[in-house]
């Protein structure tokens, strides 16, 4: 019996029985007497075969070995350094319309200030124009009301610009007012009110109504954008 196990190598044995006959002997009737004996020789050789075993019944084992091979692929995200984009040099570029504020009080609209930026009473609406150092993905746009006393703001419009000088927006956006009884809810923009993936070299901001209905007081100014991005 053989078995043949596809491409791969297999060891067939042959088993075959053969009669040898031993030699003629006289009994003791004188009549001759022949004995033979089964003598089972055993042959072992190693074959390799390329096809299916033809012998009917015989099991025939197989396998198979899949390489796949390929370029692995890599995905980069940018990711954005996001800082505060009002600080002690962007702070004294800021201009205040219609009636410019000396620039020694400018400062005061950085976040970190504690008194914050208070107009006259009679520049209830003024409009703050922001520049940044270098064109930013602008990522959040606040006025806190817990941050400074009398802070009293409770919503602005924003206008963005790009870097050649276009209104990024036709129409000034309208900020989510702040809570009137949640000093931690300040006037802000939501995340799809800013513009996605594009740089704003200036923007506009015009308080449009405070709390007390005075004009505004404690002004500081938190803007949050990627001053610089990077891949990881």
């Amino acid at each position: 019996m053989s078995y043949n196990t596809g491409a791969a190598a297999s060891a067939s044995t042959t088993v075959s029985a053969s009669e040898s006959s031993s030699p003629t002997q006289t009994g003791a009737t004188g009549l001759p007497t022949s004995s033979s004996a089964s003598s089972a020789s055993t042959t072992t050789s190693a074959t390799v075969s390329t096809t299916p075993s033809s012998v009917t019944g015989a099991p025939t084992l197989s396998s198979a070995i899949i390489i796949t091979t390929g370029t692995p692929i890599t995905t980069t995200t940018t990711k954005c350094h996001e800082m505060q984009a009002v600080d002690e040099t962007t702070s004294k570029n800021i201009v205040v319309t219609p009636t410019d504020i000396p620039d020694a009080q400018k400062t005061s609209f950085q976040p970190k200030s504690t008194q914050g930026v208070s107009f006259p009473e009679t520049e209830t609406t003024p409009t703050i124009t922001f520049t940044f150092g270098k064109p930013a993905d602008v990522q959040s746009v606040k006025i806190p009301l817990h941050k400074t006393p009398g802070a009293n703001v409770e919503q602005f419009e924003v206008t963005f610009y790009s870097p050649n000088g276009n209104k990024i927006n036709d129409q000034p956006i309208l900020s989510i007012p702040s809570g009137q009884d949640n000093k931690n809810q300040p006037a802000h923009l939501d995340s799809t009110q800013l513009p996605s993936n594009t740089p704003v070299s200036q923007l506009d901001i015009k308080v449009v109504k405070t709390t007390d209905n005075q004009s505004p007081k404690g002004v500081v100014l938190e803007i949050n954008a990627c001053t610089e991005s990077f891949t990881g």
